[in-house]
C-alpha cells in the first residue's frame, strides 16, 4: 500500500503541458531576437546619418570653394575692366594735349600791345575773341580736371619723374637745380604722369 502511494505522488507531464511549455521558451528566444534586430537597425541608421553628415559636409565645403573662387574671378573681372578703362581714358586724353598746347602757343604767341589809339575797336574785338577762346580753354581744362586730369608743376626744383629738361644754364636769380621756366606743360592723369613737363633748369 505504501508503495502505491508514492507512485500516485509522481508528477505527470501532459501534453498540454508539454505545449506550453515550448510556446514560453519560442517567446522568449523571439524577445531576444527582437532585441538583437532593433539594436543592429538603430546602428546602421546611425552609420547612415553620419555618411550622410559627411556628404553634406563636402558638398558645403565644395559650394563655399565655388563661391569664393567665384567672388575671385569676378573680383579679377572687375580689376581688369576699372584697368582697361584707365588705358583707354589714359589714351583718349593723351590725344587731346595737343589741343590744349595750341591754347597754350596761341595765347603766347598774342602780344599785349598789339593795339593802338588808332584801332581800338580793333583792339577790343581781338580782346573779346581771346576771352571766348580762354574761356574755351577752361571750360576743356574743366573737364579733363574731373575726368582726375591735372597740370604739372613746374616751379621749384626739377623733378625728372615728372619734367623734361630741355636745356640747363647758369640763371642769375634762380638757385642750381630749380626750374627757370615752363616751355611745354606736362599732365597727370590719377596720379600717373601723361606727359613730363618740358622745363629749362638753372644751373
Amino acid at each position: 500500500m505504501s508503495d502505491e502511494k508514492q507512485t500516485d505522488q509522481t508528477p505527470v507531464t501532459t501534453p498540454a503541458a508539454t505545449a506550453e511549455a515550448q510556446a514560453e521558451a519560442q517567446s522568449d528566444a523571439g524577445v531576444s531576437d527582437v532585441t538583437v534586430s532593433d539594436a543592429e537597425v538603430i546602428e546602421q541608421l546611425r552609420a547612415e546619418l553620419a555618411a550622410s553628415e559627411q556628404k553634406a559636409a563636402d558638398y558645403l565645403d565644395r559650394l563655399q570653394r565655388t563661391a569664393a573662387e567665384f567672388q575671385n574671378s569676378r573680383r579679377r573681372l572687375e580689376n581688369q575692366l576699372a584697368e582697361e578703362t584707365e588705358r583707354a581714358n589714359a589714351a583718349l586724353i593723351a590725344r587731346l594735349l595737343p589741343v590744349l598746347d595750341d591754347f597754350d602757343l596761341a595765347f603766347q604767341n598774342v602780344s599785349a600791345g598789339n593795339g593802338t589809339a588808332g584801332d581800338a575797336a580793333e583792339g577790343q574785338e581781338q580782346a573779346a575773341w581771346l576771352d571766348g577762346f580762354r574761356q574755351i580753354q577752361k571750360k576743356l581744362l574743366d573737364v579733363l580736371a574731373e575726368q582726375g586730369v591735372t597740370r604739372i608743376s613746374t616751379e621749384g626744383a626739377f623733378d625728372p619723374t615728372l619734367h623734361d629738361a630741355v636745356s640747363s644754364e647758369p640763371y642769375e636769380s634762380v638757385p642750381s637745380g630749380d626750374i627757370i621756366a615752363p616751355l611745354r606743360a606736362g599732365y597727370a592723369y590719377k596720379g600717373r604722369v601723361l606727359r613730363p613737363a618740358l622745363v629749362r633748369v638753372a644751373q
